[in-house]
């Protein structure tokens, strides 16, 4: 080797093995460093990684700290040197064994001098574990820095790879700027970021992941980094695709969402800048290096290019599930005990009695000499106390009450207890409620990560006969390119043709020909340059009307709507109320339907979404208040196959051929209790049908036989018209006290001339 590649690989030893003695796991394990000096050998490459393990220790952890990894870092350069011409020092399991043992020898001489307990031995086991398994991955990411590599890397070396760039991110995170913002937070966006973009949703989800767990694991909390990373980084992939800024406002987007969900006001402004920050630079970083890192990450065998592709997302996908099951489960383990504070509600009078009757010349006579007189007093009084709050000179016996000479005082230091005690028990009511939301979040977040994993395993249905005869159009017309040409799980036709003039595909007629050359009436979905995106037409159309007024004195409604199609072809019809009215209430409703399309349009089920959005309304509403309530009809328009879905929402009418059908939901509001689950309604409809969504404000439950003779007797085809007539009807029967919203859906058979 050259000599100046000789000395820039020593001051990479150096630099790296220093900065890795920053890198601190939970509190006081510090052995990446160690782990990293067993990898550079017995050369001058590991003279310089062990002085760069020493100075860096004594800088980080003082000498008395630092000790004790510089002595166990020169015993593994010791043995490196004893038998590095030896074979057993290239077997890939040697110096792992032997780094993890050494360091297990000099901590446990530190540990005994200590002490130990069940909590000492269990880090203790886990340092040597984790010290083995950091050698071998970064032996395993060192083995690119040396060999030239023609194909794909294994996932070992892509593990060792992000494992190495972890544990260096946690040094950085000490690194503040400003005293805010963390250096390490900061490249740690940039890095999920640009992963996402050019390695696509499983590389971007494992490298979010993989920054999470390093930056909780740095700072000692909770894994709510490993939220904040992942999610963002799989939204960020599956969005990369359309360019950098999409990739970028993605990650943002998702960033804002799990910073939300953490509900602390101070994280949010400091995560919140490390995000906006990590996103300029990911903008502005040189187009040149991010193409050599796409290159990397897409280098795949040529036989299969696809498949293994989708091999490899899928199982980093089902990896990223199974490590978040696992933080829920460990989670829901912590938690799960209730401590025992506050359970005896005695207590109050006992440290009432500490306060008060200490200074009294009676405390001997009435704790000592008539003591189980005064307990049944105080007890009788106790439960009085409790249903009101609060006590009053009534709730005790007379007797008490009139023998005691310091009793107004005693009585407000009892209810100054009882207070706090209620307040205690409202807190920890509360954080359990928050702890088991964050659970479900996690849950929730691995069943997305699964189905995701689900549709990547799963091979394309081709439609061999449509294919052959769309493969021969193309060749009539003229239009050099390729088509694929499948079945979804329901049946229905897709079609994506490439090439530089497939557009005439779709023009002068052509689709239309097209349709009646393969059976079936298509539609374009989507177009790009040299692209063009074909799916089988449904044949059901829904036409919509809606209405709206807002409360007597109110410029701003509370409610929302909205309708759109989802992946999957079914059209979504979401009406949302807030709490109360005006300007709070609309941002409530808006924050709700917004979450919920976002998460219906990334193709979660139904069920999963509400849950989702009832979680992170519940976490939202602690801080600010408000509930909501939510409406959402779902049609598929091949098959009439539909159902509503309720959280607290006012009744759906349904006027089929049969007459008037109304549904009525028994489910609270979103965001009043965690993990409220909707009512479900399902429903059969066809052409001609219609229904109508309404708002609290336009319909009692209980007195609306209005609305049902009106829906009976309307005989017109404009559901415009018809909202209209609900909401004016609505006006002079229940008054204008409430926001009010009419939604009318009309399902039709789909005409040629609509598209």
């Amino acid at each position: 080797m050259p000599l100046r590649a000789r000395l820039g690989e020593c001051a990479i030893a150096f630099l790296l093995t220093a900065v890795l003695t920053g890198a601190e796991f939970l509190e006081g394990h510090t052995f990446f460093a160690l782990a990293l000096v067993a990898v550079w050998g017995s050369g001058l490459e590991g003279v310089c990684a062990l002085l760069g393990a020493c100075l860096g220790y004594l800088s980080f952890l003082g000498f008395v700290g630092g000790l004790r990894y510089i002595a166990a870092s020169m015993m593994v350069y010791a043995v490196a040197l004893a038998v590095g011409e030896f074979r057993i020092y290239r077997k890939s399991w040697f110096m792992p064994l032997m780094a993890a043992l050494l360091n297990g020898a000099v901590g446990f001489v530190y540990q005994s001098a200590v002490g130990w307990n069940t909590q000492q031995v269990a880090a203790y086991l886990a340092e040597l574990a984790l010290t083995a398994g950091a050698v071998y991955c970064y032996r395993q990411a060192m083995v690119l820095r040396t060999h030239s590599h023609s194909g794909p890397w294994t996932p070992a070396q892509v593990a060792g790879v992000l494992v190495l760039g972890g544990t260096v991110m946690m040094t950085l995170a000490r690194v503040m700027l400003g005293g805010i913002i963390s250096l390490g937070r900061v490249l740690c966006v940039l890095v999920v970021m640009t992963a996402a973009w050019k390695g696509g949703v499983g590389v971007g989800a494992a490298t979010g992941v993989v920054a999470g767990v390093a930056m909780d694991a740095a700072q000692g909390t909770m894994p709510y980094g490993t939220l904040v990373y992942a999610l963002p980084g799989l939204l960020a992939g599956a969005w990369g695709s359309r360019g950098r800024l999409v990739c970028a406002l993605s990650y943002v987007v998702a960033g804002a969402a799990a910073v939300l969900w953490m509900g602390n006001e101070e994280n949010l402004q400091t995560v919140g800048l490390e995000v906006v920050l990590g996103a300029v630079l990911f903008l502005l970083q040189p187009e040149g290096l991010v193409n050599r890192l796409g290159r990397v990450l897409h280098q795949e065998q040529r036989e299969d290019v696809g498949k293994l592709g989708r091999e490899l997302a899928a199982q980093q996908l089902r990896r990223t599930a199974t490590a978040f099951r696992a933080v829920t489960g460990g989670l829901r383990e912590a938690f799960a005990p209730v401590p025992p504070n506050d359970q005896d509600t005695s207590r109050i009078f006992d440290r009432a009695a500490e306060e008060v009757c200490a200074k009294c010349r009676q405390r001997e006579r009435c704790w000592q000499q008539e003591y189980q007189a005064t307990r049944t007093a105080l007890s009788d009084a106790l439960i009085p106390m409790m249903e009101r709050g609060e006590g009053i000179r009534e709730d005790f016996p007379l007797h008490f009450a009139g023998r005691c000479t310091q009793f107004e005082s005693f009585l407000a230091a009892a209810n100054r207890e009882l207070s706090s005690m209620l307040a205690r028990r409202r807190y920890d009511s509360r954080v359990r409620e928050s702890r088991a939301a964050v659970c479900a979040q996690y849950g929730q977040l691995a069943q997305v990560l699964d189905k995701a994993a689900g549709q990547l395993d799963e091979e394309p249905n081709v439609d061999p006969r449509r294919q052959r005869l769309t493969t021969q159009r193309m060749k009539t017309l003229g239009i050099r390119g390729q088509c694929t040409v499948s079945q979804d799980h329901h049946g229905h036709v897709h079609i994506r043709a490439e090439g530089p003039d497939v557009e005439r595909l779709v023009q002068g007629g052509e689709l239309s020909r097209l349709s009646t050359l393969l059976g079936c009436p298509l539609r374009q979905e989507g177009s790009a340059k040299g692209q063009v995106v074909l799916v089988q037409q449904e044949p059901l159309v829904a036409v919509a009307g809606l209405a709206a007024a807002d409360r007597r004195g109110q410029s701003v409604s509370g409610d929302s709507g909205a309708w759109f199609k989802d992946d999957s072809g079914k059209l979504n019809f979401l009406l949302c109320d807030g709490m109360g009215s005006g300007l709070a209430a609309r941002e409530d409703s808006n924050c709700a339907l917004g979450l919920l399309e976002k998460f219906l349009r990334a193709g979660l089920d139904v069920e999963a979404a509400l849950a989702t959005v009832g979680e992170a309304l519940a976490l939202r509403g602690e801080a600010q208040g408000g509930f909501t309530t939510v409406d959402l009809f779902q049609v598929d328009l091949f098959s009439g196959r539909s159902a509503v879905y309720k959280l607290g929402a006012a009744p759906t009418y349904f006027k089929k051929s049969g007459g008037v059908e109304r549904v009525v939901g028994r489910s609270m509001p979103a965001g009043v209790i965690p993990g409220m689950k909707a009512d479900t309604f399902p429903q059969q409809l066809g052409a001609g049908d219609w229904v109508v969504m309404v708002s609290d404000g336009v319909v009692s439950p209980r007195e609306d036989g209005w609305m049902r003779h009106l829906l009976e007797d309307y005989e017109g085809t404009s559901p415009q018209e018809l909202a209209a007539q609900i909401l004016t009807e609505s006006g002079q029967r229940e008054g204008e006290e409430d926001d009010r919203t009419v939604m009318v859906v009309r399902l039709e058979v789909r005409s040629p001339q609509q598209v």
